[in-house]
């Protein structure tokens, strides 16, 4: 017994794992780059814990980013002469870039990993001038041009910068060999493309003559991109490096498909181009300019024409036109003669975008009874085509306001800035809440319990039987004292129950309006919310805060917002697309019902 042992225990030190020691090193693709020209970075820690991303000092002249967030990990074992090593590696992948030309000294890169920090050996990078080739393009294999149109604009106008690839085609002993030029050919990991890295190229042939007059075939590569300038100054797009591994000799793969044996190294490059980007004037500017920039309309509407005193009138403000995205509608703040007629709150307008234009609601609240004027809305943006401010103004828009009937409530919304709050609050005029309470007790039909004749017959049934009765009468009495529950329980099937009636209706404008409010009504109902018409953002605020998708979302919004302006613009939804919209109701429902916290 004693001998076995002493022969395993050296087996089990000759087997035992050996393990590499920790540490970090730096593997560059290349130490001598041309202006704009990438190189490729791996930072490779071994047998180190998981590292934290790399921290590095970097020289002006050079651009360093790095590839993937989240390291690269893989580990492997090996047995050589009984003895077992292992190894993990951590890889984090950059990307350097040689930006102005000079010698300089990169790192170390550091990362920390067990409370340890590890640092790579500095690396000296050489950033030299560019190659100038004037030759004609078609003398060259590579070829890069770059155009932006126009230079100069004005802040959220867009440029269109267009990049032009040619790659020559490739041919051996005389025999064109056919390849995947923009994969096979193009270095696409170590070029610079600047605003184009995400665009979409497409191809295209063309014959060129070079200096000697000799024909050769090109395959152009464009890729066409927009960019909005959102920044007043000089921005530079560019430059463009691409570098290419030009095949000298193929050979067919395993498959009948060609393969590189052999390349050389061609670049091209395309200077930067500036773009000056500049802000509307400051003179002439109007006090109510809010910084559209473009061509526009203004539309300004107002439902219901008639009202009760201290209820509210959804005043509609639309601007159509170009640029759309980041345009503020009108500062109703500073629309004195409004404030003194309504209750609004006086908070920033955010609009909804569709189908060319940008819409602004608000809800207003009438001071007074009688005839009421909502007097003319003004906006203010600047002309790209005339170069000068233009004013657009609404008419005015009458009202009728009826005294607020016996017993109802009405509201004035009131800024609670005196306060400190930074809230708004509603302040009762007249009437109180007991007109909107409603008794649960009234609203379920009774359910006391007393002991008939079907009752008594029960007393012999078998225990489940008491069991499901005891559950529908625990119910029962929650229906009966909890009146969210109530209404949570019974909005699906009353949601249901409005759109048959608004199936039933025979004018398409009160159809719509009819499956509009069984959507605001289910949501009311499904979150137990108070009383009142709710606005698709507060509907979309409400389903947010449950956890419905965010796409579901926007769809049931975007239906409502649609609904609301077919108000002022009939005919925009058939009978059709009504009925779609029943059915797609449904079907949202039945999503939230599952999804809904």
């Amino acid at each position: 017994m004693t001998r076995i042992a002493a022969i395993l225990i050296p087996l089990a030190a000759a087997t035992a794992a050996a393990a590499q020691q920790p540490g970090v090193e730096l593997h560059i693709g290349s130490r001598v780059l041309e202006v704009g020209e990438v190189a490729d970075i791996q930072l490779v820690c071994t047998n180190t814990e998981r590292p934290s991303a790399p921290q590095a000092v970097v020289p002006e002249g050079l651009e360093i980013n790095l590839v993937n967030a989240n390291p690269a990990m893989n580990s492997r074992m090996s047995i050589v002469g009984g003895q077992r090593t292992s190894r993990t590696d951590y890889t984090y992948s950059l990307k350097l870039t040689g930006v102005r030309i000079g010698t300089y000294q990169l790192g170390p890169l550091s990362v920390e990993a067990g409370g340890k920090t590890y640092e790579t050996k500095p690396v000296k990078i050489v950033v030299r001038e560019p190659k100038v080739d004037t030759s004609p393009r078609a003398d060259k294999f590579l070829f890069v041009e770059m155009d932006v149109e126009p230079t100069t604009l004005y802040v959220t106008e867009s440029y269109t910068a267009t990049l032009t690839i040619g790659v020559r085609k490739v041919v051996i002993n005389g025999r064109t060999i056919p390849l995947n030029l923009l994969r096979s050919v193009v270095d696409l990991a170590r070029s610079q493309f600047s605003v184009f890295a995400n665009g979409r190229a497409t191809s295209s042939e063309t014959q060129l003559t070079d200096s000697k007059g000799q024909r050769h075939r090109y395959e152009l590569f464009k890729v066409v991109q927009t960019v909005r300038a959102e920044t007043v100054g000089e921005t530079q797009v560019g430059p463009i490096f691409v570098t290419a591994r030009y095949p000298t000799d193929v050979r067919r793969g395993f498959f009948g498909s060609y393969e590189v044996t052999r390349s050389r190294k061609e670049t091209a490059r395309a200077d930067a181009i500036t773009v000056t980007v500049k802000a509307a004037p400051d003179e002439g500017r109007p006090e109510n300019y809010t910084g559209a920039v473009g061509h526009y309309k203004l539309a300004v509407n107002a439902m219901p024409r008639r009202v009760e005193q201290g209820k509210p009138v959804t005043l509609t403000i639309t601007i159509s036109g170009r640029p759309l995205e980041s345009i503020a509608g009108p500062d109703l703040a500073r629309h004195a003669e409004l404030a003194s007629r309504f209750d609004y709150t006086k908070d920033e307008l955010v609009g909804d975008v569709e189908r060319g234009q940008k819409t602004f609601r608000r809800a207003i609240f009438p001071k007074q009874a009688g005839q009421q004027t909502i007097p003319p809305i003004s906006w203010s943006y600047f002309d790209l085509r005339k170069e000068e401010y233009v004013t657009l103004t609404s008419p005015p828009i009458l009202l009728t306001v009826d005294p607020a009937s016996p017993g109802s409530s009405t509201f004035a919304l009131t800024d609670d800035t005196a306060g400190g709050g930074n809230g708004t609050k509603l302040t009762v005029l007249a009437g109180g809440i007991e007109r909107n309470y409603v008794d649960a007790n009234q609203v379920l039909a009774s359910h006391a319990f007393t002991l008939t004749p079907p009752w008594i017959a029960m007393l012999a049934a078998p225990p489940a039987l008491w069991l499901i009765v005891t559950i529908g009468a625990q119910r029962t009495r929650r229906l009966r004292r909890d009146v969210g529950y109530a209404r949570r329980r019974r909005a699906q099937r009353n949601a249901h129950a409005r759109l048959t009636a608004a199936s039933r209706q025979t004018a398409e404008s009160d159809q719509r309006a009819a499956l509009a409010e069984a959507v605001k009504a289910y949501v009311s109902d499904r979150f137990n919310l108070p009383p009142g018409e709710l606005t698709p953002v507060e509907i979309a605020a409400t389903l947010d805060d449950h956890g419905v998708d965010g796409g579901l979302i926007a769809e049931i919004v975007t239906f409502l917002d649609r609904c609301n302006a077919a108000r002022y613009a009939p005919g925009s939804l058939d009978s059709a697309s009504l009925d779609q919209a029943a059915a797609d109701i449904r079907s949202w429902i039945k999503r939230i019902e599952r999804t809904a916290r």
